[in-house]
């Protein structure tokens, strides 16, 4: 079961990573650069971080290190969240695609990540007592 979990923690941080460069991007970057281009690429940066840390979930067999890393995780993913809106203000129309599309599917996948998280660190206590 934890073996499955960290593949759909790493499957969630990949999709968040290529998502937002290739499916739920910002607005287009035209004369003006938009907050919202900078909110992607601050989205992007914390993905590659949510990812190699879930690739470490992968190589550590300690359940203690194992258990921090999911700790670890759970800020950053919700920095991730805030992101788009809260800490990068978005384009000032409600009905672009930063508020529609980007700034949803970040939140979406966030929790689920946070989720993923939450779930690993119960199975590793879960071991710990085991043992």
């Amino acid at each position: 079961m934890k073996k499955i979990m960290n593949v759909v923690l790493l499957v969630l941080c990949v999709i968040l990573c290529a998502g937002i460069k290739l499916v739920f991007h910002a607005c287009e970057v035209g004369e003006n650069i938009m907050a919202c281009h900078w909110a992607e690429q601050a989205v992007f940066a914390f993905g590659i971080v949510l990812v190699v840390q879930s690739l470490g979930l992968m190589f550590f067999r300690e359940a203690g290190v194992r258990k921090g890393i999911c700790f670890s995780i759970i800020p950053i993913a919700v920095i991730t969240a805030l992101i788009p809106g809260v800490f990068i203000h978005l384009c000032m129309m409600n009905d672009m695609r930063c508020h529609t599309v980007m700034r949803p599917a970040v939140i979406i996948l966030t929790v689920l990540i946070v989720m993923c998280a939450i779930v690993n660190i119960v199975l590793e206590s879960s071991d710990e007592n085991r043992k």
